[in-house]
């Protein structure tokens, strides 16, 4: 696996292993039992990395969330304000932005020194998609020349009697 595929699977991973140790933390809290944890199955957890997965794609591919992890990945940490110039939002706009990002384990928030820091798993996304987005525009502009010659050549062959 690709070192950005790795820590972005990395980066989910982690994410979920938080998130059940909270849900684990609230079950023993609500219910006494802490039963929930122990309980979980294979295809519990497959089925949670595809959800996370899926989420971490989803805001990902917005526009302003995208160039929100462009941002952090150009930089360890950033404050909120720098942020809010770069992207130009309001910062209630921004605030959700940030905090569906870190949701999903893209972006972390330190709310004590108004921070924000893109992860290894944001910059690795940011990384994928420019690269998908560098071979389409590669293949899309081949296309484009091949079908520029065959043009031109056909062209040609018009004025041949």
């Amino acid at each position: 696996m690709a070192q950005g595929l790795t820590d972005l699977s990395a980066t989910l991973a982690m994410r979920l292993r938080d998130l059940a140790r909270l849900t684990d933390r609230l079950d023993r809290l609500e219910s006494g039992t802490g039963g929930w944890l122990s309980s979980q199955k294979d295809g519990d957890w497959k089925s949670a990395a595809t959800d996370i997965t899926l989420r971490a794609l989803r805001a990902a591919a917005d526009p302003i969330n995208f160039s929100i992890l462009t941002f952090l990945s150009a930089q360890p940490s950033a404050p909120f304000a720098e942020l809010e110039k770069a992207v130009s939002l309001g910062r209630l706009a921004l605030t959700e932005r940030v905090n569906d990002l870190v949701q999903v384990g893209l972006a972390a928030r330190n709310i004590d020194t108004d921070q924000v820091q893109g992860t290894a798993g944001g910059a690795a996304l940011v990384g994928l998609i420019n690269s998908i987005g560098q071979a389409t525009a590669k293949r899309l502009q081949a296309e484009f020349q091949k079908n520029k010659l065959q043009t031109t050549n056909s062209e040609l062959s018009d004025f041949e009697i």
